[in-house]
């Protein structure tokens, strides 16, 4: 891992997603970058000096910004974090996808205010976009934990063939980050599978990859949001880690919506990785 990108819009949950990021870039020895968009009533890059003065509230807008950016980044210094800042102007909301593109991120670190949705820049189909869209793993956070480190890793997923390379990042992470890793496979009334068939089935996936000792959990439950839930909240798991078809199906165990939704109702940390993306 090399660059991390948090988009922030100097909120609460962007001061979370900070923290966390500022934590993996030490651990990791990666780099930042801080994104912020300010959404300009014109082409603010090519408005001439003499005719700023005729939008007030956008320059102080954009001096607030460079202000609060310029915390963050001696924020990031004083722990010894190599960070940069980007402020755009007159972008849409959708300038974070272009910025993922552009800016060759490993990860991408938000903050979420749950139940509501992702904050302002990142709220509704915006913030679906984002997590449905990335090329690369997108890491959404809640809440302040009691310090910033992950202990264990829970990948859920329906563990077909398309999800090892998804679980190659997870893996990646787990080793930067120290933190063992976790398979899990919910089984449901709807898509009941009988034990030996669950076991055989992450046995396969396992022996994928040989090098790693992964502890392997089935979890019953009537429908897959509650089985993970109850299981991160039970078992005193730190980080979920699934992946999504970057598109709703009903044949899909593991769609966006669920993903969305788990964003909304579980105070853990989770990554979410784009099957249709990811390289």
């Amino acid at each position: 891992m090399k660059k991390i990108l948090v988009p922030t819009d100097f909120s609460q949950g962007s001061k979370i997603a900070t923290e966390y990021a500022l934590a993996i870039a030490e651990m990791c020895n990666t780099s930042i970058v801080f994104l912020h968009i300010v959404v300009t009533p014109l082409d603010w890059v090519n408005l001439p000096l003499e005719k700023e003065k005729l939008y007030p509230e956008t320059k102080a807008e954009i001096a607030n910004a460079k202000r609060a950016l310029q915390e963050l980044e001696n924020n990031a210094h004083a722990k010894g974090v190599a960070v940069e800042t980007s402020l755009q102007f007159n972008k849409s909301r959708e300038a974070i996808e272009e910025h993922i593109i552009k800016g060759e991120f490993d990860l991408v670190v938000m903050g979420s205010h749950g139940a509501r949705g992702i904050r302002e820049f990142m709220i509704g189909s915006n913030a679906q976009k984002v997590i449905r869209n990335s090329a690369v793993p997108v890491l959404v956070v809640k809440t302040p934990p009691d310090e910033y480190t992950f202990r264990n890793i829970v990948f859920a997923s329906t563990y077909q063939d398309g999800h090892i390379a998804s679980f190659q990042k997870i893996i990646e992470l787990g080793e930067n980050l120290a933190a063992p890793i976790h398979l899990l496979y919910i089984n449901t009334p709807y898509y009941f599978k009988e034990t030996e068939d669950m076991e055989y089935m992450l046995n396969s996936f396992a022996e994928g990859f040989p090098n790693n000792n992964f502890q392997k959990h089935i979890y019953n439950a009537f429908n897959e949001e509650r089985g993970i839930s109850n299981f991160m909240t039970n078992k005193g798991m730190d980080l979920l880690a699934i992946a999504t078809e970057g598109k709703s199906s009903i044949k899909q165990l593991f769609s966006p919506s669920l993903t969305e939704s788990l964003i909304n109702h579980l105070d853990n940390p989770i990554l979410t990785l784009n099957l249709s993306k990811i390289q």
